[in-house]
């Protein structure tokens, strides 16, 4: 299993949380000490005679603008953590405006507006950057505060061997010397908004920031960089946050739909916590969207929705993406009016007649009394629930909108949340496998050319169990990019770790930031780099779950969704457990001999891997063992969920009450 590949990274030398490695088998020969300075086709790389590092010492120095901002202390910061690991020298940052001897500018240094270079002439969207060496000096900057964060790092990936796969997993190249790359590139990410919104990016923003990626989720300092091009209206606006069901509704019962149960307790509302609110707003209440439609009263609902949304837009400066989100519900208002416009132009279609009426009437504010009439903004809605189904008929076979009304407005964005009536295993768009996702992208598209998305990659009811996320992570990246995606939402789990959750999150954001990249090159260098001694055997578990669930869990009828019962006997015969078992026995016997400071490193990601073999013998098979044999297991289970647990088995489902569950199988 990829041997030459396993030999290769073997050589890196382990710390507890970060490794320091050399890039070409240990040695410490920079690459550019060979006669040939190019490597194949488009991966040409040309030294200059400058070097970074040699005999010790530097000549270099970082450079920062007067009065820089925290996000480019930030970056020479790391940048300077990175030469130090690679070399053990450190390099002076300098914050004026000297531009003599040699170095390395971020930002935009005097230096940098002496080189011609106009960033408004170059395209970098969110997050992108330009690289330029002239001479012996190297010029990072953007129009974008991540972006220079992130130029740091691909430099730093490019020509110091530095690659971040996880936050306890860094590699650092050792050298004796190194040259400078000849840079002259303008970077620009895939996609604006790359969201992997997961246990270990939401509870640890610095990784998130690593990986390229960026939330909207998190605390995120401006030492980052801009956090997300979303506003804090994200989500389920509406009846949250625009028109806050609790605060509204004893007033203005015709503004809302409230499930009748709840309706009945409204004088209750306004004295309720919002914690004890929330589920109510949630689950059981949306807008009315024709009585907005129709309501042009002065501090009538549409009045009252409008000015609310321009006090967010006045307070978020920044953002661009302004969510006027449904609640979490399939509830719709049964209203007289909305009955009779939804038979018309559906549920989305009133939703999409109310929103282009609100950006029309923003809009209007943008342009005249705003101050900045050139700000960039979208108005949001979702694709959702029973909002999916776009506004669409088809004629002669061909789809079009119902009516002009419902064809979004230049700045109103579709988000697409395919969380029911999907199958991800397979492309969204898929017509044999996702007839419905597929039919209802292909109706949105007539609708709308923007586009966001908020996509799933968690088993919600399973949380210990393998989510498939090697089949259309790549695939349905190329479709959302050919559909004019502004932001991608990738949701995991946010309360705890979950099976791959690294590598997972390391292959989206990779992919997110530079679609080009090859997903199985990159998915094998961070299981390399990751497991290493045990890599091995991670790789074939890896590929025997792809096989499995191509050959056995596919054709057994799984469905795809978030909330399939995957853990069940028909997909996981206790044999195919047994094996996976033995991959792991044989991934221990590989770490043995290791000196007990790595050993111990690569066994508590080996142990977290093993433990969906473990949970699903014992939930599955305990009838199977002996009262002592299961003893065994259960004690093994919980030293292998010990460090770094996945502390639930389900969304609101603890592990300790399982292990309790099981233990009273022995008593």
């Amino acid at each position: 299993m990829k041997n030459t590949k396993f030999a290769l990274f073997t050589v890196l030398i382990l710390s507890f949380v970060i490794t320091i490695s050399a890039l070409l088998g240990g040695c410490n020969k920079t690459p550019s000490d060979s006669d040939d300075d190019k490597n194949q086709g488009e991966n040409t790389v040309i030294y200059t005679d400058s070097y970074l590092f040699e005999n010790g010492s530097s000549e270099y120095k970082i450079i920062l603008p007067e009065n820089a901002s925290e996000a480019e202390k930030y970056a020479a910061q790391e940048l300077n953590g990175i030469f130090r690991n690679s070399t053990g020298y450190s390099l002076q940052t300098v914050e004026s405006g000297e531009t003599s001897g040699k170095f390395i500018s971020i930002g935009n240094t005097e230096a940098f507006k002496s080189i011609g270079v106009n960033l408004k002439d170059n395209d970098m969207g969110r997050g992108g950057f330009v690289l330029k060496t002239i001479g012996d000096n190297l010029y990072i900057n953007s129009d974008t505060q991540s972006g220079k964060i992130n130029g740091v790092y691909s430099f730093a990936e490019k020509n110091l061997g530095y690659m971040y796969y996880a936050s306890d997993e860094i590699k650092y190249t050792s050298f004796d010397r190194v040259r400078l790359i000849k840079f002259d590139t303008v970077v620009k990410p895939s996609f604006d908004g790359r969201n992997t919104h997961s246990y270990y990016t939401v509870s640890n923003p610095q990784n998130a920031s690593r990986l390229k990626a960026n939330s909207v989720f998190n605390s995120w300092s401006e030492s980052f960089g801009e956090a997300s091009i979303w506003s804090s209206l994200h989500d389920m606006s509406n009846v949250f946050q625009l028109l806050y069901v609790k605060d509204y509704y004893h007033e203005h019962k015709d503004w809302f739909y409230v499930s009748p149960t709840y309706a009945d307790k409204s004088a209750e509302f306004k004295s309720m916590s919002d914690s004890d609110f929330y589920v109510i707003a949630q689950k059981y209440s949306q807008i009315c969207y024709t009585k907005g439609y129709y309501d042009d009263t002065d501090g009538g609902m549409f009045d009252t929705y409008c000015n609310n949304l321009i006090e967010y837009i006045k307070s978020e400066p920044d953002a661009e993406l302004f969510m006027l989100g449904m609640g979490d519900n399939d509830l719709v208002c049964n209203c007289e009016t909305c009955k009779r416009d939804i038979d018309k132009y559906k549920v989305s279609g009133i939703t999409m007649r109310f929103t282009n009426k609100v950006a029309r009437r923003v809009n209007e504010w943008l342009k005249n009394e705003s101050g900045t009439p050139d700000r960039k903004i979208y108005f949001v809605i979702f694709a959702y629930i029973t909002a999916m189904e776009p506004p669409v008929i088809y004629v002669d076979r061909q789809v079009q909108p119902i009516d002009e009304s419902v064809v979004a407005d230049s700045n109103v964005c579709v988000r697409i949340a395919p969380l029911v009536n999907s199958n991800f295993y397979w492309g969204l768009d898929d017509k044999e496998h996702n007839t419905y996702m597929s039919n209802s992208i292909d109706g949105w598209k007539q609708i709308t050319s923007n586009f966001t998305i908020w996509d799933y990659r968690v088993y919600y009811h399973y949380l210990f169990v393998p989510y498939p996320i090697w089949n259309v992570a790549k695939y349905n990246l190329e479709l959302y990019k050919s559909m004019n995606v502004i932001d991608v939402y990738h949701q995991g789990y946010a309360e705890t770790p979950t099976p791959f959750g690294k590598l997972d999150d390391y292959v989206r954001s990779r992919l997110l930031f530079d679609l080009n990249e090859d997903v199985n090159e990159i998915t094998d260098d961070f299981i390399d780099n990751y497991y290493k001694d045990a890599s091995e055997y991670i790789h074939e578990y890896w590929d025997m779950l792809k096989y499995h669930y191509e050959m056995y869990i596919v054709p057994a009828g799984y469905s795809g969704s978030v909330y399939t019962d995957i853990l069940v006997k028909k997909f996981w015969p206790l044999e195919t457990l047994i094996k996976i078992k033995d991959i792991f026995d044989n991934a221990y016997k590989a770490i043995e001999n290791l000196p007990d400071e790595r050993k111990a490193v690569v066994k508590q990601r080996v142990d977290f891997e093993s433990r969906f073999y473990r949970y699903a013998l014992l939930e599955l098979y305990s009838d199977r063992f002996t009262k002592n044999e299961l003893s065994v297991m259960i004690d093994e289970f919980k030293t292998a969920n010990a460090v770094e647990p996945i502390s639930r088995y389900a969304v609101r489902e603890m592990t300790e009450d399982k292990i309790e569950e099981w233990e009273t199988l022995i008593r």
